[in-house]
């Protein structure tokens, strides 16, 4: 099971989510698809390697430790990072806002995984599209909690059985899901661990099914396919999404053997989706202070700041990089190896 493609699925997501994510900073409706699809994928991706993982080790303390060793240091490291980065542009002076309730906000909310409660800090990226210091970490608090579950799922599945368990937690978070979007309340509600529990589980009943899956691993991959692209429209909310992705991450990473080369690749896709939004915000800010301070004033400056606003992903994805290949050797792998 060892050998798959999701190596090469992580690093498809995460460079989608950054280019949607370079649309919305700055004010462009040019998505690729949905970044629902692509946080979705993560969450698919995270239950069926999780479960299996733990199913190998069920010991809930070993298990915590893991995670928190594989998930905490970069995580605590790009929160970090957006401070400095807030600390470089801020437009307060540095004693006010280090010693701003703000600040202090910031920290101990984001480095809980509670980054809804604090996701700005004072005087920084207020002129940018969105002030948000960095809007990915939301799915952070859903993934931990999937965490929490999974020794409580997996002590159930033994006492139960994996139909009377699983089973019933994906139809009753799907009728939630559902019931939320029937309610025009998708994005408040349905981004909550209740609504995503599909994608999460749902690979999991896959994994104890997973002799099954391999005798119809093509079937699988072609219907799912099919069925995949009516939910790759920006603009309408699919009804297959939470059923049909799932099952779709399943297939492709092992039923595309011609793509298995991706599994000998080394997975900084995680750091890349951490850094890539404090990175996009300190650039455009960057950017817009120095077009305003010298350029304000010129039409052509004008046109060349709006086509690279855009346009320049180079730049964007170069200094990301730097961090992610900074947090992975020198943080993440020393943690893992404690």
């Amino acid at each position: 099971m060892r050998t798959n493609c999701f190596t090469l699925l992580r690093y498809l997501f995460a460079l989608t989510v950054f280019c949607n994510h370079l649309c919305v900073l700055t004010d462009s409706d040019r998505f690729l698809f949905s970044s629902l699809i692509c946080v979705g994928g993560f969450f698919a991706m995270s239950g069926f390697l999780t479960f299996n993982s733990y199913n190998q080790t069920p010991n809930p303390f070993r298990f915590a430790v893991k995670r928190f060793r594989r998930i905490y240091p970069p995580y605590a490291l790009a929160v970090m990072f957006g401070l400095c980065a807030g600390l470089f542009v801020t437009s307060l002076p540095i004693a006010d806002f280090l010693s701003n309730s703000q600040t202090l906000r910031y920290l101990f909310f984001n480095l809980v995984f509670l980054n809804y409660a604090q996701p700005t800090l004072p005087g920084v990226f207020e002129t940018n599209v969105q002030p948000f210091i960095n809007g990915a970490l939301w799915t952070m608090k859903v993934e931990v909690l999937f965490y929490v579950t999974v020794p409580i799922v997996h002590w159930l599945i033994g006492k139960y059985g994996k139909n009377r368990v699983l089973l019933p937690i994906i139809i009753c978070s799907l009728v939630f899901y559902y019931t939320m979007l029937a309610m025009y309340v998708a994005y408040s509600m349905t981004h909550q661990i209740i609504a995503v529990l599909p994608y999460f589980y749902i690979p999991v009943f896959l994994l104890y099914n997973f002799e099954w899956v391999k005798s119809h691993i093509k079937t699988i991959m072609l219907v799912s396919s099919v069925l995949m692209i009516p939910c790759l429209s920006t603009t309408v909310d699919s009804f297959f999404l939470p059923l049909v992705l799932p099952v779709w991450i399943v297939s492709f990473a092992y039923g595309c053997k011609w793509l298995l080369f991706s599994a000998k690749w080394k997975d900084v896709s995680y750091q890349f989706y951490l850094f890539h939004f404090p990175v996009l915000q300190l650039s455009i800010a960057i950017r817009r202070h120095i077009y305003y301070l010298y350029c304000g004033g010129c039409p052509v400056c004008n046109h060349l700041y709006s086509y690279l606003s855009l346009h320049d992903y180079t730049h964007h994805r170069f200094t990301t990089i730097i961090c992610c290949q900074y947090s992975y050797p020198h943080i993440t792998i020393h943690v893992i190896r404690l």
